[in-house]
């Protein structure tokens, strides 16, 4: 009785001094061990109270726990408000179970600065079992969890990245064999945040050897994603077997969230595998759509480097040409038929209605510096109803912010084009080259699906080289220089566009009466060069067995401008021809074709209707009728531009012909005698202007 009534009465007194107890004099002891535990000072600055029960709870306000000393911000941690409660009765069966946790007005700043140091790793931190279990079986029951009006913010000195998250609300709630499940709504990166997680109970959590299944629903803006699979170790994320289905309406709309640099894209969605392992995430094999093409392939990303490096092999069955807009700075799938995104198409709108040819979207210089890439991208067939390309493969580089295609090889009208492109973006202002290599294209392909494209065949050569500065591809355009030439040896041509580009009436009308037969092409050089978007031509020269064609003028890249002059020279007589020269003009994206006969000008309707006029009058007494057309030296020609492709590797199985097809009887010896006075003169014609280097 003597032992009972002490042990009773021991019991009173602590449960009274317990209850009266001032638990503010408890916080100096708490913040002492703390700081000394850490390094860091923890103040709580509100009250501290504890509500003694079978459940009890613990409410503190107004905390502050220091940041690094070499940070600015001056704390790593503040809370308005915490509020816990324990279960005591759960402590009997070795469980920690918190029937509520509730969070308000936390703002917590996660950051490492220039020298890689972390905010989160304490000078002491060995010494320290931190609040936060290492292991699955220490994890808390946490059966409802109250996060509000909260902020996590994560900046990066080192790659200079800034990651804000905002919770407005978030709830979670779990019991022991109940799935865990969490809804939370908030802003990330200034976006639209939705969150929901479904996972297992907290017995598959603290489970040492089950994986735990988990599927999370994430909306940040635009961008929706679905996450369902099971983690082997889910407080170190890995161990994961999981696939991640993706969706939003521009892939470069990405890198606010993830801090990867995609090229502007049409709405798109992919789904595969998701794999982490140690710094290194995979997206291997995924597959979906971006606007009308499909893609697949392997996306891997290492994020130990200062700055992320990613490896991507991407394949297309069927590559919807519109969609590669992205690359050159357009809006994608702008095209009849195309796929666009809601905030493109404002955007899409003004350059549809724009008068230039050249988009001028200005480059995201910041983002070629976010990381590092090595990308190839094969596409079996292309989707492009006016261009006749086939294939595509690309190899492209990012390192530094200077990107490079090394190369891309398209598929062109049964040839091949080359594109060797660097986009150095360290610079101010950014430097580009541009070296694309044309190979073996075929005329017949090239001219579409014009009547005159069936008459018409032969192998197309070139080479363009150049380089400009600039912010946008209209800006590099402007300040383009190099030189650019194209040629043509051997093959076939219409016989009614010959006619027809030196108006020749009556032989126009014998070619619709006896058909459009195909007129031998002997050659055809296409040689310009110029600054600062300013591109003369040096020469042009398409010369058939009917009629040599030469040309002058020039083409502003600047202001998207042409001005040529085509000269037309036949070779044989014709009694009834309006021989002219033409004028090619207008803009790139509006070219105009109009006889000029005295280089007058046709930008004018007034122009044109007396261009016209001189046309009727002057026709009769053209000299050009007379064979003055001759044979140019195409041998000379071409090889004046091996020194302009100094590796061979365009103008290598070119086959120059050494003198025009003869035709029959007297036209033969008198094709022999243009020729060889053609050799002399080097291609001069009486009554024309001299061709240039012909």
């Amino acid at each position: 009785m003597w032992v009972g009534a002490i042990l009773g009465v021991i019991i009173v007194a602590t449960a009274i001094f317990v209850v009266t107890f001032d638990w503010n004099k408890a916080k100096g002891y708490i913040s002492a061990s703390v700081s000394k535990a850490t390094g860091r000072e923890l103040k709580i600055n509100g009250d501290l109270n504890v509500d003694l029960g079978w459940v009890s709870k613990v409410h503190a306000s107004q905390i502050q726990f220091e940041n690094a000393r070499w940070s600015t911000r001056s704390q790593m941690l503040e809370v308005g408000l915490v509020d816990v409660a324990v279960d005591l009765w759960q402590l009997f069966k070795w469980r920690v179970v918190l029937p509520t946790v509730t969070i308000a007005q936390a703002k917590m700043i996660l950051e490492k600065n220039a020298a890689g140091e972390a905010n989160w790793e304490f000078r002491v931190a060995s010494a320290v079992t931190g609040p936060i279990p290492e292991k699955r079986t220490e994890f808390p029951v946490i059966e409802k969890l109250i996060v509000k009006d909260s902020t996590l913010l994560f900046a990066n000195q080192e790659t200079k990245t800034q990651l804000e998250l905002k919770l407005a609300q978030a709830e979670a709630t779990g019991f022991w064999e109940k799935p865990v499940t969490l809804k939370a709504e908030g802003t990330y990166q200034k976006q639209p945040l939705t969150l929901s997680l479904e996972g297992g109970s907290y017995q598959n959590l603290r489970s040492a050897t089950e994986p735990y299944p988990l599927e999370i629903k994430l909306g940040v803006g635009k961008v929706r994603g679905n996450i369902k699979g099971h983690l082997a170790e889910p407080l170190e994320m890995k161990g994961e077997d999981v696939t991640l289905d993706i969706q939003g309406d521009d892939m470069a709309n990405l890198f606010p969230l993830v801090r990867l640099v995609f090229p502007s894209t049409p709405p798109y969605r992919l789904k595969g595998r998701l794999k982490h392992e140690a710094q290194v995430w995979s997206f291997s094999p995924f597959s979906g759509r971006v606007g009308g093409s499909d893609l697949s392939g392997t996306i891997r990303v290492d994020t130990g480097p200062q700055r992320p490096v990613m490896k991507a092999d991407l394949v297309s069955t069927l590559l919807d040409f519109k969609d590669l807009a992205g690359f050159i700075g357009a809006t994608p799938g702008t095209a009849s038929g195309g796929a666009t995104a809601e905030e493109q198409k404002p955007r899409a709108a003004t350059e549809k209605n724009d008068d230039r040819l050249f988009p001028d979207q200005p480059y995201n210089l910041e983002r070629l510096k976010a990381m590092d890439a090595d990308v190839q991208l094969r596409a079996k067939q292309i989707l492009a109803p006016n261009l006749p390309i086939d294939t595509l493969v690309a190899k492209l580089s990012l390192n530094d912010g200077v990107l490079k295609f090394e190369p891309a090889t398209f598929g062109v009208a049964d040839g091949r084009i080359e594109l060797y492109s660097t986009f150095d973006g360290a610079t101010r202002p950014s430097k580009i080259t541009i070296d694309a290599r044309l190979m073996q294209l075929d005329l017949r392909r090239l001219l579409g699906t014009s009547t005159f494209a069936q008459k018409s065949f032969g192998p197309i050569q070139g080479r363009i080289n150049l380089a400009g500065t600039g912010e946008s591809f209209r800006e590099l355009m402007a300040t383009a220089s190099g030189n650019t030439f194209v040629v043509m040896a051997g093959g076939e041509v219409s016989g009614l566009l010959i006619e027809l580009a030196g108006l020749d009436v009556a032989e126009t009308l014998g070619v619709l009466v006896r058909g459009d037969n195909p007129v031998p092409i002997r050659c055809a050089v296409v040689d310009l060069h110029g600054q600062d978007g300013q591109m003369g031509v040096q020469t042009l020269v398409l010369d058939t067995t009917d009629t040599v064609i030469f040309g002058e003028g020039k083409i502003d890249f600047r202001d998207e401008q042409l001005d040529l002059i085509l000269t037309p020279v036949p070779k044989d007589f014709s009694p009834l021809s309006l021989r002219s020269f033409i004028r090619v003009g207008g803009s790139f994206k509006k070219v105009s074709v109009f006889p000029d006969p005295i280089k007058t000008g046709t930008k004018s309707l007034l122009a044109k209707i007396a261009n016209v006029f001189m046309v009727l009058v002057s026709g009769v007494v053209q000299p050009r009728d007379l064979w003055f057309g001759k044979d140019i030296d195409c041998a000379t020609l071409i090889t004046g531009l091996q020194e302009k492709d100094p590796h061979g590797v365009v103008l290598k199985d070119v086959q120059t012909p050494s003198r025009s097809k003869t035709v029959a009887g007297k036209q033969d010896a008198a094709q022999t005698t243009r020729s060889r006075a053609a050799k002399k003169s080097h291609g001069a014609v009486p009554s024309t202007p001299k061709a240039k280097g012909g």
